[in-house]
């Protein structure tokens, strides 16, 4: 009999913890993956117990079975062979029909590892499991469907009878570390024809899980799980506890039947105990599967109603040009030249100020507060850099809620510079995710939390790579997750010019073109030499001389701005000025000669 057969019959009870309970049983140190090839006899042991408990389903011990944990191939195998096994001993010393389930876990994935890279390695597991005979799969605490899609696809591939159970990881308030909220992750989940079984597990305890699928709807032939925590975790005497006792947990869970639940079991805290509370719940009532409850017509959501796109959005998207003028942030607390950058620029009606976010990782105030500060100012559209390189998942999420919250809905999203190499072991880079990660999780905020006021966001646009269909490869991973438009570093010459034309066609984007004024020869000799990325060439250096003077110097660099943006103006979707040493009049007189360019273009 197969699995979705006997769910459909009764409801399926899994065992519960294995990490937790085996570190709490054995008081080891020693991850409990760790233990297939170490103490088979203790991983057995616990598999036996929660099969006495009533298990109808138990997970191998392999739920961090990845090259994290394991960075050799075959001690990998060897490690996935042996779980297996002992699953395979335990039931068969039990005498019961018990079924056997993969259990895979989330592979984590660096800032500098491709998704082919790590879909690379979920196949090779899962290929181990099947040359096993293992057909029941378990995608568990995961936190974004686009792994469960491309995983459950491959299982169903190798083998149509394969089973394929889906479970996520939310927080209290619903959601996962990457942003997906419980109703879009239903709605996708049900989409998916390759996913047998799909719920939740981990994150939260009992009774926030029961309060939270108590909101949500459900198409009544979806089959569902439901695992979660014994409580949350907390610190004894030195050692990790979680709080729930067996028989609170049982009446949690009893709540969680009620609405519909197919398949429950524990997560992280459980134990023997918690699954044999459960286990007497279940057979006193002889449960079948209540009724869930069902989305009305529509989805069971109300209709969004008109979206707002920010002042900026709006006029990008009729095909005007944008000015965007960055400031730099000060190194110290004050804040005057800043601000009288602010109103002068605001005087300007320039479009958009940027605020930059640390460049070269050196400290400045933070960007996402002085753009709170810009608009309570002089109330201007402004433009937070958020650079991965600082905060971790949270912290950058909090950013973006707190600077909504102020009415800040643009940002640019860079993965920042990395820390020098003077500062390594001292100062540590976060980069828990790269950029485009970043944006995709901000499509979901959107999705989730910000409604008719999303946010918008663009991103940096390295134009001088020797691959250029790679940088155009890169550009549209970007805009399939949501990014509106592209800023380039400053452009110099005439290779750089023909490189962004390219590069626009090739992806069908937006470019807002970089302009950088240099402000004396020894300016454009450091651009020249110092600045990786940037060339600034011979023809451009030789208009200026070491002796010039500060306005002629400026008088030059407005004009050389002014020249590029010519060339650039059928191109360009708007430009972006880079102000150099606080040099507000400077840039707003640039930015007056290109409009005098528009002037032409319509006379």
């Amino acid at each position: 009999m197969t699995l979705k057969d006997r769910i459909k019959e009764k409801v399926l009870l899994t065992d519960g913890a294995m990490g937790t309970y085996y570190n709490q049983k054995y008081s080891s140190a020693m991850e409990a993956e760790e233990a297939n090839l170490i103490s088979p006899e203790q991983i057995k042991a616990i598999h036996k117990e929660y099969i006495e408990a009533g298990a109808n389903l138990i997970r191998t011990n392999t739920f961090a079975v990845n090259h994290y944990l394991f960075p050799e191939r075959e001690v990998c195998r060897s490690a996935i062979v042996s779980a297996v096994s002992h699953a395979r001993k335990a039931v068969d010393e039990s005498g019961k029909d018990v079924l056997i389930a993969a259990s895979i876990g989330p592979v984590k994935q660096s800032a500098a590892e491709t998704d082919e890279q790590i879909l690379e390695e979920y196949h090779f597991l899962i290929d181990i499991f099947i040359e096993e005979g293992i057909q029941t799969f378990v995608f568990e605490t995961f936190s974004e469907p686009k792994w469960i899609q491309l995983l459950s696809e491959y299982c169903k591939e190798k083998c149509i009878y394969n089973c394929v159970i889906a479970q996520f990881s939310v927080n209290p308030m619903g959601y996962t570390q990457d942003g997906y909220g419980m109703g879009e992750i239903i709605r996708r989940m049900t989409e998916l024809e390759t996913v047998d079984i799909f719920g939740f597990n981990c994150g939260v305890g009992a009774l926030h899980l029961r309060k939270l699928l108590e909101q949500q709807f459900f198409l009544e032939d979806c089959i569902c799980s439901a695992l979660p925590n014994a409580g949350y975790q907390q610190e004894l005497r030195g050692r990790m506890r979680y709080k729930d006792e067996p028989e609170y947990y049982a009446r949690q869970m009893e709540g969680i039947l009620a609405l519909g639940m197919n398949m429950i079991g524990g997560c992280c805290g459980t134990t023997p105990e918690h699954i044999a509370a459960i286990g007497r719940l279940l057979e006193k009532q002889n449960r079948k599967p209540e009724s869930k409850r069902i989305a009305p017509a529509g989805g069971g959501e109300g209709e969004r109603s008109y979206i707002r796109p920010t002042a900026f959005m709006e006029k990008l998207n009729r095909g005007e040009k944008v000015f965007v003028v960055e400031l730099d942030a000060p190194f110290d607390a004050n804040i005057e030249k800043f601000g009288k950058g602010i109103c002068a620029l605001r005087e300007n009606d320039v479009d958009m100020i940027t605020v930059s976010d640390s460049p070269l990782a050196r400290s400045r105030a933070d960007a996402s507060l002085l753009a709170v500060y810009a608009k309570s100012l002089r109330d201007v559209c402004v433009m937070p850099h958020i650079a991965m390189r600082d905060r971790n998942l949270i912290g950058l999420r909090s950013e973006v809620l707190g600077a909504h919250v102020n009415g800040i809905r643009d940002f640019l999203i860079i993965t920042g510079d990395p820390v020098g190499k003077e500062n390594r072991g001292r100062i540590t880079g976060v980069f828990d995710m790269n950029s485009v990660r970043f944006m995709e999780y901000l499509q979901h905020m959107n999705e989730e939390i910000f409604g008719d006021y999303p946010v918008y966001y663009g991103g940096a646009l390295n134009y001088n790579g020797v691959n250029k269909n790679a940088i155009a490869e890169r550009m549209r991973k970007k805009q399939d997750a949501g990014c509106s438009y592209f800023l380039t570093q400053p452009i110099f010459s005439e290779e750089d010019i023909q490189r962004i034309r390219e590069l626009k066609e090739m992806a069908d984007a937006k470019i807002i073109c970089g302009l950088m004024p240099l402000v004396s020869y020894r300016n454009a000799m450091f651009m020249q030499h110092e600045m990786p990325g940037i060339h600034v060439d011979e023809r451009i250096i030789s208009r200026y001389t070491p002796d010039m003077s500060r306005e002629k110097a400026e008088e030059t660099a407005v004009s050389l701005c002014v020249d590029i943006a010519r060339e650039l103006y059928d191109t360009a979707d708007g430009f972006y000025l880079m102000t150099p040493f606080h040099r507000v009049g400077l840039v707003n007189r640039i930015i007056d000669g290109i409009r005098e360019l528009e002037l032409e273009e319509n006379s």
